[in-house]
């Protein structure tokens, strides 16, 4: 059942670390630290924000369609950089650290399938001068019609420096349909 839900699931909450900083930076103060390799410390954050996203596939266990989905979320991110280049872009080394946090509202675009209401958790961490990454993220959510759905998944990046990616994806999707 892993791979059934899979990408619609996984979409809802993935961090995004780019867009929270596009969205934030503006008002924004970095500060210098000149003992470290990161002369950028910026912490980024939003509370209660609202995306909203049409037609976003789904294909999980009890919901096959394309529904809107309204997010509200709060979202705490922390940066360290080497520096922030000419186009507002982080300078590695860079070491990244987001938590959001969201209710969701799923309404498909067919009226006769049940709306879901849920939350979900997401945590992103990359570490300092390294390509590795890991994230967990956690989404639990309820259908008009009395459905469940729980997805959960832990990623874990390295990449060796011969450049060989060893990855760990543990993507579960438990499912109680009405």
């Amino acid at each position: 059942m892993a791979g059934k839900g899979g990408k619609a699931m996984r979409a809802l909450a993935l961090p995004c670390v780019a867009a929270l900083v596009a969205a934030v930076m503006g008002g924004t103060a970095a500060t210098s630290r000149a003992d470290s390799p990161y002369t950028v410390n910026v912490t980024l954050s939003a509370h209660k924000a609202i995306e909203f996203d049409a037609d976003v596939p789904f294909d999980t266990p009890c919901l096959v369609t394309t529904a809107d989905v309204t997010e509200v979320f709060t979202v705490q991110a922390h940066v360290l950089a080497a520096g922030i280049d000419d186009q507002g872009n982080f300078v590695e080394p860079l070491h990244v650290e987001q938590a959001r946090e969201e209710s969701l509202l799923i309404v498909p675009n067919d009226p006769t399938l049940p709306t879901y209401t849920g939350h979900s958790t997401a945590q992103f961490t990359n570490f300092p001068n390294s390509p590795n990454t890991e994230s967990t993220n956690t989404i639990t959510l309820r259908g008009t019609d009395g459905s469940h759905l729980l997805s959960h998944e832990n990623i874990h990046v390295l990449v060796k420096p011969s450049g060989i990616t060893l990855s760990v994806d543990n993507f579960h999707v438990q499912a109680n349909c009405g």
